[in-house]
């Protein structure tokens, strides 16, 4: 294969291995088989370990060494600053946005999940495109692309509390709120409360976070 092709393969390798952290489909600590998911994507070896570099450089995926590639499992600090991404991301483009093609098919899926009383992980898959099409207000694929991978790291931080909490059917209706007044073109009114929707979702997470980290602890003999 020439080097463009090698370089294709390895963006489409990191793309659907994005697409499945960001739908919950691989999990936190994992260990991603080279050999398997080579074969699994239909890309050589080496597109794939491009790929992995390229999903290392975005805290998606760890190398260990003499262990393999592992999906990552964010810490507190790495929560936090997620959180700071995204109030810089998609404040901003509530602020600066409007309602563009790519906004309304995102939203439209969103709604169409939130309306068939789904279960808690189709309720990520909800928020992760609601927040995703907050994103595309901004009319800027670049930016997009950025949400993607944030996206997808705090849905790492989210499992397993799509299981063990209920992170999502908490902020369910305000997800179907805040569709629906992007939808009718209220973006002053959805910016005027996303700040606090953010912050009340950053402690959630990071109050689950510590308390996993102190059960870990007190499960260690003394």
């Amino acid at each position: 294969m020439s080097a463009a092709g090698e370089g294709s393969a390895a963006a489409g390798a990191a793309e659907e291995l994005r697409r499945r952290i960001a739908s919950a489909g691989l999990l936190p600590g994992e260990r991603l088989g080279e050999v398997a998911l080579a074969a699994e994507l239909g890309v050589s070896r080496n597109s794939l370990r491009e790929a992995f570099t390229a999903l290392a450089g975005e805290g998606l995926v760890v190398r260990r060494p003499h262990r393999g590639v592992f999906v990552a499992a964010p810490d507190a600090d790495t929560v936090r600053g997620l959180y700071r991404m995204r109030r810089i991301l998609q404040l901003g483009a509530l602020e600066q946005g409007w309602l563009t093609p790519a906004a309304v098919a995102r939203l439209e899926r969103a709604a169409e999940i939130l309306d068939d009383d789904p279960s808690p992980r189709r309720l990520g898959d909800a928020n992760h495109l609601t927040h995703l099409g907050i994103t595309d207000l901004a009319a800027s694929p670049e930016l997009t692309r950025v949400m993607s991978s944030v996206l997808a790291r705090t849905r790492l931080a989210f499992h397993p509390l799509d299981e063990q909490t209920r992170l999502h059917a908490l902020f369910a209706d305000r997800n179907r709120w805040i569709v629906a007044r992007l939808l009718a073109e209220d973006l002053p009114a959805v910016r005027a409360m996303f700040g606090d929707y953010l912050e009340e979702a950053e402690a959630f997470v990071l109050q689950h976070l510590d308390g996993s980290a102190a059960a870990q602890v007190s499960d260690v003999p003394a």
